[in-house]
């Protein structure tokens, strides 16, 4: 779970409202030029999670958009997008229709690369499971595993129970993961958020774990029921995925997971069998909590576009000179 927080607006280009397939008016906001055939640009698709917006990215924005053309959107029943509830509407099916009608729609001619943190994350690996994946999709930047890899991974250690492996598995399904859990409960997420006790708990979170002060720590108005509807997704795919989870299968679209060293929710070791559901696929760390692209957003944005720069080099596609930025650790291959 995330938290959007009070930044300047780094979009000077007023959102546009592409329509999913089931009818849902998506909110999509843009920075930096559309790419041209005088000026070539590689395309950048940011996913954000719970309870955030679009302009959760725009630190992370600002760094991409001298170099790319940057798409973020909010999703379904966020922000200036269709207010839908019902766990049904977020069922992993229509929200991956959801992020390709807005490929489509802002990109129909060129291949995108996806940035996934928290859920968007979360269900980005599955949009590049998807069987348009490889039409419309280049790269994938993720800042989790997918609930079919935490599922595995927790099973591998309960069929082998070692005191270290029931440990970690105990620790990541009650500690690690509970409050996740908690919000696919029927009635009480929804007390919490409109009490208010939501916003300050998120509030806490970012301070203490993050280190951030001020308005950067400060859910703008509307959360509240932001949260409340998107508690949707909760219901609609944790426990179905984490319990039942699928055999490995490999996307043909590149991957490299940006670890967050301090992550409470979801610990490096979580990460452990990604490599197995990808045909290429790389990682690296920063040190973060569990929001990297709010306090390290300018190490964010160098991955993202290290992996675009990779894939742009790979397919002999113009690339603009690497703007200097922060030391970002080499990625490591994984077998």
């Amino acid at each position: 779970m995330t938290m959007h927080t009070r930044t300047a607006n780094a979009s000077s280009i007023p959102p546009r409202f592409v329509q999913s397939p089931a009818g849902m008016r998506l909110a999509v906001h843009s920075w930096g030029p559309a790419p041209s055939a005088a000026t070539p640009r590689e395309v950048v698709v940011l996913l954000h999670g719970f309870p955030d917006r679009a302009q959760f990215w725009s630190q992370v924005a600002q760094h991409l958009q001298r170099d790319c053309h940057v798409i973020a959107y909010d999703m379904r029943g966020c922000g200036q997008s269709t207010p839908i509830e019902g766990r049904r509407h977020y069922r992993y099916s229509e929200l991956i229709d959801d992020l390709f009608a807005v490929i489509q729609a802002t990109s129909p001619h060129q291949k995108v690369h996806l940035v996934g943190h928290d859920w968007g994350a979360l269900y980005g690996w599955d949009a590049v499971l998807d069987a348009r994946a490889s039409a419309h999709i280049a790269s994938f930047v993720t800042m989790a595993p997918s609930l079919n890899q935490i599922g595995l991974w927790m099973r591998q250690r309960l069929l082998r129970p070692s005191p270290r492996n029931l440990a970690q598995a105990l620790h990541q399904g009650m500690v690690s993961n509970g409050l996740m859990l908690s919000f696919t409960l029927p009635l009480v997420p929804e007390l919490v958020w409109r009490s208010g006790a939501g916003r300050w708990l998120m509030r806490q979170m970012l301070q203490r774990l993050e280190g951030l002060k001020g308005d950067r720590a400060e859910p703008p108005p509307g959360t509240e029921a932001d949260a409340v509807r998107f508690l949707g997704i909760y219901r609609a795919n944790l426990l179905q995925q984490v319990l039942r989870p699928q055999t490995p299968r490999r996307t043909p679209v590149p991957v490299h997971a940006l670890i967050a060293l301090r992550d409470p929710f979801l610990p490096p070791r979580v990460f452990e069998g990604c490599a197995a559901w990808a045909t290429a696929y790389t990682q690296s760390t920063v040190d973060a909590a569990h929001w990297a692209p709010l306090s390290q957003a300018q190490q964010v944005a160098h991955t993202v576009q290290a992996m675009a720069r990779r894939w742009a080099v790979a397919h002999a596609r113009p690339v603009t000179p690497a703007t200097p930025g922060p030391h970002v650790p080499q990625p490591t291959p994984t077998h």
